[in-house]
């Protein structure tokens, strides 16, 4: 209890949010959402990619359960565009559709 016998206050922040620009328009996406690795892109994310550098091949699949330090969460347009070096291997795990 606060002097006065008043009781504490307490505040609660609303979510972050980020701006999407898409043609033209703006939008907020709750900060929840995972958006895209890629410098400049505010997509939202919907595949992880992971290296192996030891055996030179990177590993692309759904997003992740948690957010990885070491991986890159893409959006569609990462996902199909993503390229690997020359003489890697992309092993691409693809969810089971009903």
């Amino acid at each position: 209890m606060s002097a006065g016998g008043a009781s504490p206050v307490t505040y609660r922040r609303a979510p972050r949010a980020a701006v999407a620009v898409s043609g033209g328009a703006a939008t907020l996406t709750p900060m929840h959402a995972r958006l895209c690795s890629k410098v400049g892109c505010a997509r939202e994310a919907i595949s992880t990619l992971t290296y192996d550098y030891g055996d030179q091949m990177a590993a692309l699949g759904p997003l992740g359960v948690a957010a990885d330090p070491h991986a890159h969460d893409l959006c569609a347009i990462h996902t199909e565009r993503m390229s690997v070096p020359k003489g890697w291997v992309v092993v691409r795990h693809e969810t089971l559709r009903a």
